[in-house]
């Protein structure tokens, strides 16, 4: 059984906001521990063309790409659905002709709790260490979600 997070987030927007706050402070904290404070930004758009928002539906509750290192994360964020550890990974590419995207994305999808956010946590620590490669990673991620990647 886990310890669950603002398990309403979707239906309170002020539990939302503290969801990607905490995102926030944990992609930072992990960036400043790594020297690559301001490497890792913000890239999927929030709002529309016409600067409508876009519904905070979870997906991504949390996203960040570094052009140096032309790899990116994506953080699924979705209601809990059971008292277990909610939680897969996998990597998606990018095509090369699409030269302005990263070439790879870690994907994370898990509902939010003590446990899933302490795994994120080490699989994103690794992800964003230049040694791990994107082989690395897929090894990695096969080996803990046989079932998904």
């Amino acid at each position: 059984m886990v310890k669950k997070l603002l398990e309403d987030f979707l239906g309170n927007p002020e539990n939302y906001k503290s969801a990607e706050l905490l995102w926030e402070r944990s992609v930072e904290s992990l960036a400043e521990s790594m020297h690559q404070q301001g490497q890792w930004r913000r890239w999927i758009p929030r709002h529309f063309a016409n600067g409508t928002p876009m519904e905070l539906d979870g997906n991504p509750i949390y996203d960040a790409r570094n052009d140096h290192l032309m790899r990116a994360f994506r953080i699924i964020q979705h209601a809990p659905l059971s008292d277990d550890l909610e939680f897969v990974g996998w990597i998606s590419n990018c095509e090369e002709e699409y030269y302005e995207l990263p070439r790879s994305e870690l994907v994370i999808n898990m509902s939010l709790s003590e446990e899933s956010l302490s795994e994120a946590r080490d699989i994103l620590k690794m992800w964003m260490s230049p040694e791990t490669t994107v082989e690395s990673m897929q090894a990695i991620l096969k080996d803990k979600y046989p079932s998904v990647v």
